[in-house]
């Protein structure tokens, strides 16, 4: 069970948002949520709630990667994580990552970021900013439309959301020197998304083709040799 972000907390936005809006906007957003809350796979472990919570999420990531939003000082909407190279990479010790707005997150969490966000270099001397790098986008706009037109939907087994729903993900962890190739990367809905990177879930490629596991699973190993074995 993913437990990253509350959900009681989420369930209360979803309460505040239908107590203020007018009657026609509460049902328009209830309407979308309807859509998008449904199970997206027979043993979809999710409560009611739980799926209404995250299709409140995936409505406003949907919105803002759209890029049809008002601009804010020429800035597209959009989630800034501060986080160290140790962050990222889930180091013991290493600093907490953090929201714009000062609200900790997982190294978990920023590692799914990461997957698809953009990257800024920050060198900081005595707390201070000296010098901000160029952004760079960790999948290219000309990979992102190959994924799209390789995969019409989400990859996790059994899934139906569509292509346009879903976000790159790096089968080798970008965080752990997996590259931003076609070959690394696969469409994943933002809720399998999380249940590979925040629910312990694991993706493989193997001479079958991608082989999700589950976190109580056996885990593919490789030995030197290239003999692939399932180990506990």
């Amino acid at each position: 069970m993913l437990t990253e972000h509350p959900i009681n907390a989420r369930e209360k936005i979803l309460q505040a948002a239908f107590t203020v809006l007018a009657r026609e906007g509460g049902a328009a957003l209830e309407s979308a949520i309807d859509c998008l809350s449904k199970r997206l796979t027979e043993d979809d472990p999710r409560s009611p709630k739980q799926r209404r919570a995250d299709a409140l999420t995936e409505i406003v990531y949907h919105a803002m990667e759209a890029g049809s939003l008002p601009r804010h000082n020429r800035v597209r909407p959009q989630i800034s994580v501060s986080t160290t190279i140790e962050g990222l990479k889930g180091e013991l010790g290493a600093a907490a990552s953090e929201l714009y707005n000062g609200m900790p997150v997982s190294s978990k969490t920023v590692q799914r970021l990461a997957c698809d966000g953009t990257l800024h270099r920050v060198l900081k001397a005595d707390s201070v900013v000296i010098d901000v790098g160029r952004a760079t986008p960790t999948v290219s706009a000309p990979q992102w439309r190959a994924l799209k037109a390789r995969y019409k939907r989400c990859c996790f087994p059994g899934c139906d959301r569509p292509i346009n729903w879903t976000h790159p993900h790096h089968i080798e962890f970008r965080c752990h020197g997996g590259p931003s190739t076609m070959h690394n990367l696969l469409p994943l809905c933002f809720y399998h998304h999380r249940l590979v990177h925040e629910g312990g879930w694991q993706v493989v490629r193997t001479d079958e083709g991608i082989r999700f596991i589950a976190p109580d699973r056996p885990v593919l190993t490789k030995r030197r040799w290239g003999e692939r074995r399932w180990a506990a």
